[in-house]
């Protein structure tokens, strides 16, 4: 009697079925999915109607100054007698909103100029001109570091909500032409594309029909990643003092940071610092975690390992991602560059 061949898993099951085999797999993944998802619920509640979460107004006074943590007060109170619970809770749509709208700008804006500068890279051209520009002017942002030419960029439109989103904005693109550029120039040459420029398929529903569809997974994946990086840096720059003030009627974790070192706050009463750090520390982790579990299963490979491994096959091994030619950055490697542009 013949053995029977082991039962090959299903990956047409349905994209819920299959996303559900992957998270329950990877249990880390599956908790960036829930934690964003909480958080993203928290941040709508709280901009509808707060009152169904917070307790108490941003400039609120409470009648307790310092106090500790209690049931009345889950972070304790300020000394301006402000409910600091509240104030995170109030903070989170303003964060939230400024990581998905910057990060968001960069994709766009440096996403669409990447596309162009790699399908069109062609020398002798018109196309290969663009596309040489748009890389001199990527390299010369890329040679300041995003923090710093953000803080200067900050001074000179003045302090504020409004100028610190616009220098964001100017100095958050340069890093997706990089990482878009790099994985066009790995898929222009495939055969697929070819075959597809020799039916005759204009060039402008190649870059948006075959190139764009093939190069979106890691873009997707960084994006994400990327929005608990803004958050970061938008908190660096509230906390040295160019952008949002605490006490004010528009809280914003990074201000609320530097009003309690500034007041000596921290060392007496620590609790208060625990609120707003903790804030960022979980958002930040819900997206890395999410951008990881994204990586898994939008890739393929990947995908597939981890489905057969919920069937009760062996475990996935890891699986390295092909660099992109032409000498460009990864997804990693630009992050990597980013985090030390920001520690300069």
């Amino acid at each position: 009697m013949t053995e029977a061949a082991p039962k090959r898993p299903r990956l047409s099951d349905g994209s819920l079925g299959v996303l559900w085999r992957v998270l329950r797999t990877n249990p880390l993944s599956l908790g960036g999915f829930v934690l964003v998802a909480v958080i993203v619920l928290t941040a709508l509640v709280v901009t509808v109607d707060p009152r169904l979460l917070v307790p108490y107004g941003a400039q609120q006074f409470t009648g307790a100054i310092h106090a500790g943590p209690s049931a009345h007060h889950l972070f304790g109170t300020d000394g301006t007698g402000y409910d600091v619970f509240s104030n995170v809770m109030l903070a989170l749509p303003l964060d939230l909103g400024i990581g998905v709208a910057i990060a968001g700008s960069a994709l766009f804006i440096g996403g669409g100029l990447g596309l162009i500068a790699g399908f069109f890279d062609t020398p002798g051209t018109v196309g290969g001109a663009i596309s040489v520009s748009i890389m001199r002017l990527t390299d010369i942002f890329l040679s300041f570091p995003s923090l710093i030419l953000a803080l200067a960029i900050t001074r000179a439109l003045g302090i504020g909500v409004g100028p610190t989103l616009i220098a964001l904005a100017i100095t958050w693109w340069p890093f997706y032409v990089r990482l878009v550029r790099g994985e066009v120039l790995a898929v222009k040459h495939l055969p697929y594309v070819t075959a597809a420029r020799a039916s005759g398929v204009s060039e402008w529903r190649i870059l948006i029909r075959h190139v764009l569809r093939n190069v979106l997974e890691p873009i997707v994946v960084y994006f994400t990643l990327d929005i608990g990086t803004v958050l970061v840096t938008y908190s660096t720059i509230g906390f040295i003092g160019v952008a949002s003030k605490y006490p004010g009627p528009q809280p914003e974790w990074g201000a609320m940071l530097a009003f309690y070192q500034s007041s000596g706050a921290i060392n007496v009463y620590p609790w208060e610092v625990l609120g707003p750090g903790v804030a960022i520390f979980v958002t930040v982790l819900a997206f890395s975690l999410l951008g990881d579990g994204l990586r898994d299963l939008l890739d393929p490979r990947t995908r597939r390992a981890f489905v057969r491994s919920s069937a009760g096959h062996d475990p996935p091994a890891e699986t390295p991602s092909a660099l992109p030619s032409g000498g460009e950055a990864t997804t990693d490697e630009v992050a990597m560059g980013r985090e030390g542009g920001a520690a300069a």
